[in-house]
């Protein structure tokens, strides 16, 4: 099925006349008249039915109709948008971002870019870091953000951002959110909560065996909203970045002398063009997410 088959069977489904039709389109009627007939053959049956003056869909034609209109105006859409890329009339930015870092900590620097960049428009999906990687590799995403730790592909490039501390979350009615301050050992034989692949999680475990502390790791999320619900239902204590926001009943308390932080960087495929959009705006900036 060709774009002008599209074109020359609408424009007669729209008219009901073949002359009008070919008129409409600039081509002649016998040039038109064809182009529907190989139509018809593609799709294996009549799509109109020719009574001298009177040309009105069949069945097939009535049916065929609203789908082929669909189809005509999605590759319309596709061209229109294609063109507007070129012309940089439209300045996409797809954003991938760990679930465990939040979207505020970038509100103020994206509305710097949308304030710089015409025609801004941002897509911006969260998930787990795993799945933001692949979405980076796979060509899903033009930048991502991480904030996890560990070795990343060969293929990706990576900028810090900044440095953010850990706190420990305690619902409000738990008998340790009395304390301003708590102690390692006030950890002891409590139940704390781990959330999969967290660097600050296996950061505070490390230290509690070296210190002989022991808190019963009972509990494993992979998302902080996953960990902030259990927190707040009672199983336990968790340990999250400072970014992370706190629902109603939760109340944060450092540890005494224990200063446990990660960092947040950007990152791209190496060797990756830039988009549009990252050409024209100044670089992100580091800051401290305090």
């Amino acid at each position: 099925m060709e774009t002008h088959q599209v074109r020359y069977f609408l424009a007669v489904a729209r008219t009901l006349n073949f002359t009008k039709a070919a008129e409409e389109c600039n081509v002649t009627q016998p040039s038109l008249t064809r182009a529907v007939k190989k139509l018809e053959e593609e799709l294996g049956g009549a799509l109109f039915h020719r009574e001298r003056a009177d040309t009105h869909l069949t069945e097939l034609g009535r049916a065929m109709l609203p789908h082929i209109e669909q189809s005509y105006l999605a590759a319309q859409s596709a061209r229109a948008l294609a063109e507007a890329l070129k012309r940089g009339d439209v300045a996409p930015l797809r954003l991938g971002l760990t679930d465990s870092v939040s979207s505020r900590l970038f509100t103020d620097v994206l509305q710097g870019v949308r304030s710089g960049v015409p025609n801004f428009e941002l897509a911006v999906e969260a998930g787990p870091e795993s799945l933001v990687r692949d979405a980076m590799l796979k060509g899903n995403a033009d930048l991502v953000v991480l904030g996890e730790g560990g070795a990343v592909p060969e293929r990706m490039r990576t900028w810090p951002l900044f440095r953010e501390q850990f706190r420990l979350v305690i619902a409000s009615s738990h008998r340790l959110a009395t304390k301003t301050t708590l102690m390692l050992e006030d950890l002891d034989n409590e139940d704390l909560i781990e959330r999969t692949k967290c660097s600050g999680c296996r950061r505070l475990r490390q230290l509690c065996a070296a210190t002989g502390v022991m808190p019963r790791f009972r509990h494993r999320v992979d998302s902080a909203d996953q960990l902030l619900d259990l927190v707040r239902a009672g199983f336990g204590i968790g340990f999250t970045p400072r970014s992370i926001a706190l629902p109603e009943g939760i109340v944060t308390r450092p540890i005494e002398r224990v200063e446990i932080d990660r960092e947040v960087s950007l990152a791209t495929v190496a060797g990756r063009p830039f988009s549009a959009v990252l050409c024209r705006s100044r670089p992100l900036p580091t800051h401290s997410s305090d």
